[in-house]
């Protein structure tokens, strides 16, 4: 039997600020402080790609995937098996999605945070992080596993922007940034028929 793939066009809009840590590794200046280091380099954060922000895919798959863990849904008819690896393995975000962000518009928030980035580890700096107040964006899903049907992929993209979030500071390690509301999910293509399903019902 063939498997379903379905494209779901999802549109969502920030409801906290969005902010983003990625590492980079630009070299220090001669003579130049932590500090300064600091204050010319926190756009270096930012994940840029084709001149405006993006955030990577992996980010939000791995956000529906924890939102699944985090639900502990069972699957009808699968025993005690939750949706967790369903959404591992069976949906697929092939591009970064573009959040049409100038980077050259974005602000830096300062953080407090250990000084070699470990919670609990000792001495504390400030560090700089993007953020952006603002933010919203439109992006496709591919379905793989026909099991995963629109009123779970629904509540889990849900459950993904108000439990688990995006970026740095993020609700699902203890922060408050990143939480996202869904404003649409288009569902395209013709579902097949799944034999799993069915016995579930």
């Amino acid at each position: 039997m063939a498997l379903s793939v379905i494209t779901v066009t999802c549109t969502i809009e920030g409801i906290s600020p969005l902010c983003q840590s990625r590492y980079h590794d630009e070299p220090k200046l001669e003579g130049e402080t932590g500090e300064a280091y600091d204050i010319r380099t926190w756009r270096s954060h930012l994940h840029v790609k084709n001149g405006t922000v993006h955030i990577p895919q992996k980010a939000l798959h791995d956000g529906l995937t924890e939102a699944a863990k985090y639900s502990k849904r069972q699957i009808p008819g699968q025993g005690k098996a939750t949706w967790t690896q369903k959404f591992a393995s069976g949906i697929a975000i092939l591009e970064d999605i573009d959040l049409t962000i100038d980077p050259a518009t974005v602000v830096a928030v300062p953080v407090y945070c250990h000084s070699d980035g470990k919670r609990g580890s000792g001495s504390r700096v400030i560090r700089r992080f993007p953020i952006m107040p603002k933010w919203g964006a439109t992006f496709d899903v591919t379905i793989l596993d026909p099991i995963i049907h629109e009123d779970i992929f629904t509540e889990m993209l849900e459950q993904a922007g108000m439990y688990i979030g995006v970026g740095q500071n993020r609700p699902q390690n203890r922060g408050v940034h990143g939480r996202f509301r869904v404003v649409d999910i288009q569902w395209k293509g013709e579902q097949q028929p799944d034999l799993r399903r069915r016995r579930a019902a």
